[in-house]
């Protein structure tokens, strides 16, 4: 019993960090895949969404009319987004890993469309929605808000 205890001591820690290292492995080929086919490039345009259905945004349009509070929260949402995309970059390649395998999503990565699991993509699309609604709303509101308070400080006096 001593022995076996020994063994699995030893074994454990070997074990684990090559789940550890598959893991990693696993989100980085995540990542790639949101990086190279701009999944996440959808954020602006979902916070410019969220905005719109906002209290502060009917005030900025009854101060500036409506294209220039557009392009006022327009340009606050662009400013902010190196502080906001890298983390909604890393919950949709979170969101995709639950959802497809390493190889699916290097397949993904590489061939595009024309990969055999395309398909999978719009089969998955609820789940993955679902995912990032739930890990990622509070980056959406953050952002939003952040935007909305810059815009209103700097044009509303």
């Amino acid at each position: 019993m001593r022995s076996f205890c020994v063994a699995v001591a030893f074994v454990a820690p070997i074990v684990l960090s090559t789940t550890v290292a598959a893991e990693v492995l696993a989100h980085k080929t995540a990542l790639a895949f949101v990086a190279q086919t701009h999944v996440g490039d959808s954020l602006p345009t979902l916070a410019l969404l969220a905005a719109k259905k906002t209290q502060t945004f009917a005030m900025l349009i009854e101060k500036l009319g409506s294209e220039k509070a557009h392009s006022a929260v327009s340009s606050e949402i662009d400013a902010l987004l190196p502080q906001y995309q890298p983390k909604w970059n890393q919950n949709l390649a979170a969101a995709y890993e639950k959802s497809f395998t390493e190889e699916e999503l290097l397949s993904l990565t590489s061939e595009g469309q024309a990969s055999k699991y395309a398909g999978k993509v719009l089969e998955r699309r609820t789940d993955i929605g679902r995912d990032m609604q739930s890990s990622s709303t509070p980056i959406l509101i953050a952002l939003v808000s952040e935007a909305l308070k810059a815009a209103y400080s700097k044009h509303i006096r």
